[in-house]
């Protein structure tokens, strides 16, 4: 059962990711909530079986009562390196960034990912892709700022996700 750690990207932004997704025809991911996965896909990789669920628990509310809301926009949409998946990238991803580095050395105990972390949220991954969906994809924007406020566990071993845990992002800015 793999465990992911994800920060929900808020209506109508999730809406308009969702429009995209079903029009690209992938229903996998039409299917998930609109999301920045914080450890999971890249970084560090899904939560360890052996890991004690109430000790994450308590370790992410202790980060998450030290973390601000995060605001930020969408930036423009990649395609990872030889794949067909594509992505919108983060303005302002720092504080993501900052929230992955101190989750992966919490202590908690993750698989390892191959990938280094890059905060996105996906629009697409089903193959194949033609060259006229891909420049569609890529021509995606999605303007205005939303704010990130909590940071959520969710188990996926296919649709739908199960919510297991949630926790609030406190510290408020001095």
């Amino acid at each position: 059962m793999p465990l992911y750690f994800v920060l929900n990207i808020p209506a109508p932004f999730s809406a308009r990711v969702l429009e995209v997704r079903r029009s690209q025809k992938d229903t996998f991911f039409a299917s998930l909530p609109v999301e920045v996965t914080i450890a999971g896909s890249t970084g560090v990789g899904v939560l360890d079986a052996s890991q004690n669920l109430a000790e994450a628990y308590a370790a992410l509310d202790r980060i998450a009562a030290d973390t601000a809301p995060i605001t930020t926009a969408f930036g423009p949409v990649v395609r990872f390196p030889g794949t067909d998946i594509f992505a919108l990238t983060l303005q302002n991803d720092a504080p993501l960034r900052e929230l992955h580095r101190r989750v992966a050395s919490s202590g908690i105990k993750f698989h390892q990912s191959p990938h280094p972390f890059r905060a996105h949220c996906t629009l697409r991954s089903r193959s194949p892709v033609s060259a006229a969906d891909a420049r569609a994809l890529l021509a995606v924007r999605i303007p205005g700022q939303f704010t990130l406020e909590a940071l959520s566990v969710c188990r996926l071993d296919r649709p739908p996700v199960v919510l297991l845990h949630t926790t609030p992002l406190l510290r408020r800015p001095p």
